[in-house]
C-alpha cells in the first residue's frame, strides 16, 4: 500500500547558464548605484507626481502612459514608506530624506533587467543559435540604459514597458510553438 514512499523522488531539471549568467548580469548593470544620484532625473518630474497623488489618493487624470504602470510605479513607493508629500517640480531637485529612492527605482531597475534574458529567450524560441540570441540579450543590456527612449534606472515606465511587451511576444510564441494545434 505504501509502496510509493520506498522509491526515492527523483526530479531532473535542465538549467540554462546563458539565461542565469544574463539575468545575474542585467540585474547587477541595472541595480547598481540605484539610489545615485539621489535627486530628480529625466521625467521622475512627471512620474513622482503620479506617485504622490496614488499615495494622498488625490483623483487626477493623465494621458501619458497606462494607469497600470502608475499603479506599479506607486506600489513600490508604498511598499518603501512613501508617504508622497515631495515636491517633484524641477530636474535636478534633491530628494528629501522621507523620500525612499531605491525602492521607487527599484521596478523599473528589475523591468529592466528581466528584459536582457527575455531577449535571448526570444530569439531562441525563434530558432535561432545561441550567439544570436546571446547578441540580442548583450545589445539589450548595453543599449538600453544609453538610450533616452526606454531608460529603466529613473523612476519611468520605459522599462516596465519593455518587460512587459517582452513578455507578451515571448508568451504568444510559446503558446503557438508549443500548444498551437495547428503546429504538428
Amino acid at each position: 500500500m505504501l509502496g510509493f514512499l520506498k522509491r526515492p523522488v527523483v526530479m531532473t531539471t535542465d538549467i540554462n547558464l546563458n539565461v542565469v549568467v544574463l539575468t545575474g548580469v542585467g540585474l547587477l548593470s541595472r541595480l547598481w548605484r540605484l539610489t545615485y544620484p539621489r535627486a530628480v532625473v529625466f521625467d521622475e518630474v512627471y512620474y513622482g507626481q503620479y506617485i504622490s497623488f496614488y499615495m494622498k489618493r488625490v483623483f487626477f487624470l493623465d494621458d501619458s502612459g497606462p494607469p497600470f504602470g502608475h499603479m506599479l510605479l506607486a506600489l513600490g513607493g508604498y511598499l518603501g514608506g512613501f508617504d508622497g508629500n515631495f515636491l517633484w517640480n524641477r530636474i535636478g531637485a534633491e530628494y528629501s530624506s522621507n523620500v525612499p529612492v531605491w525602492s521607487l527605482r527599484l521596478l523599473p531597475a528589475l523591468a529592466g533587467a528581466l528584459s536582457v534574458p527575455m531577449a535571448y529567450q526570444i530569439v531562441s524560441e525563434l530558432h535561432f543559435s545561441h550567439c544570436a540570441a546571446m547578441g540580442a540579450a548583450l545589445l539589450m543590456l548595453i543599449a538600453t540604459p544609453f538610450l533616452d527612449l526606454l531608460p529603466s534606472h529613473p523612476v519611468t515606465l520605459g522599462g516596465v514597458a519593455v518587460c512587459f511587451g517582452s513578455l507578451c511576444l515571448f508568451l504568444g510564441m510559446f503558446f503557438i510553438f508549443v500548444h498551437s494545434p495547428l503546429l504538428p
